[in-house]
């Protein structure tokens, strides 16, 4: 009597799934940053040279880590790397479990989002607007290489550790804890938080256009004055914002899934569903950790730009809402990624397959 074969029986195992593929990038950029930072963060809890935050600096500091001496902020950093490796290890032989995973949430969030500031909005946004006044002649290139400095580009490597870690913590957390959201919910969450995605920054385009139009929104005709030769740098940040804004409504649009007719070559085919949401979470990083700072320079009553700009309401007030763009972000490419997922898409307000 002959067997039959089988030929599914036995699950392949030398080939690694989709999911843990997906794994391997974050794994490698958060073990990679856990040794170095491990190895950087001894040298300057001993002294060594080229630490990249403001030591013992009186006041609240730009970053959180500003006020400590570099023995304790080296420290910091060496614990928070030897977490990192942890995380690593665990993620790198399978799945984390879910205590793991909330320990790569909190410190990745701290990385990504609590312990840097402005600066790596400002060099983003900054650069392009530079960039073009430099060709124009406006600006010496000289002054775009003073940007690239080791402390904002150790910032930059910070965020890019923390990111890492929220992917493998977030992954987890989410495949262990509820049910997939549906199309409508996904859709009624994604409509909201794009609605305050887009009205943050137009709050903020309104003061810095109207600045450079000669009207003083929400502060004093001294101190527009004042800062009058800086208004150009402020509303090319701003238009950067406002062209962010319009990006997000197709979030929640059939633009934002199907590419328009006028894109050559794409035209009519489905936008991958990773790449919309991935970009909205990764500018949502920079938007909330700069709003952060702002916030925790107002409640210490520290100077928050040129002089006089803590008496001046429309210096200030719009920045403080940037921490609730950043989280809107975060929804919204969240929710369009649950949403394109169940496999529907939009068709003018009516879902269809």
């Amino acid at each position: 009597m002959s067997i039959p074969r089988t030929t599914n029986s036995i699950p392949d195992r030398t080939t690694p799934s989709p999911a843990r593929r997906r794994t391997v990038v974050p794994v490698l950029v958060a073990a990679a940053w856990s040794v170095t930072y491990l190895i950087l963060g001894l040298l300057w809890a001993f002294g060594g040279p080229g630490y990249p935050f403001d030591a013992g600096r009186a006041g609240m500091g730009d970053t959180i880590l500003d006020p400590l001496p570099a023995a304790a902020g080296g420290a910091v950093l060496a614990v928070l790397a030897l977490v990192s490796g942890a995380v690593a290890v665990l993620a790198a032989r399978g799945s984390l479990n879910l205590p793991a995973a909330v320990v790569a949430i909190v410190v990745g969030f701290g990385l990504a989002v609590v312990l840097p500031d402005v600066r790596i909005l400002m060099t983003a946004g900054y650069l392009p607007v530079m960039f073009v006044g430099a060709l124009a002649g406006q600006v010496e290139f000289a002054m775009i290489a003073t940007m690239l400095t080791w402390p904002s580009v150790n910032l930059l490597i910070l965020m890019a550790a923390g990111l890492s870690l929220l992917v493998l913590g977030t992954r987890e957390v989410l495949g262990a804890t509820g049910r997939p959201i549906g199309f409508a919910g996904a859709l009624r969450a994604g409509r909201y938080a794009v609605a305050l995605a887009v009205a943050v920054p137009v709050v903020y385009a309104v003061t810095r256009f109207g600045w450079l139009l000669g009207v003083p929104v929400g502060i004093s005709d001294e101190f527009l004055a004042y800062i009058a030769e800086i208004t150009p740098i402020g509303a090319g940040l701003s238009a950067l914002g406002l062209l962010g804004a319009i990006l997000a409504v197709g979030m929640v649009r059939p633009w934002g899934e199907i590419w328009p007719r006028w894109v050559p070559l794409l035209r009519g085919r489905p936008i991958p569903e990773r790449f919309p949401a991935y970009a909205a979470l990764v500018v949502s990083l920079p938007i909330t950790s700069a709003g952060l700072m702002y916030v925790r320079k107002k409640l210490s009553g520290e100077q928050m730009g040129p002089p006089g700009a803590n008496a001046e309401l429309g210096a200030w007030l719009p920045e403080m809402l940037w921490p609730l763009w950043g989280a809107a972000l975060a929804v919204a490419g969240l929710a369009y990624l649950a949403r394109r997922r169940t496999g529907r898409y939009l068709d003018h307000g009516r879902a269809r397959r």
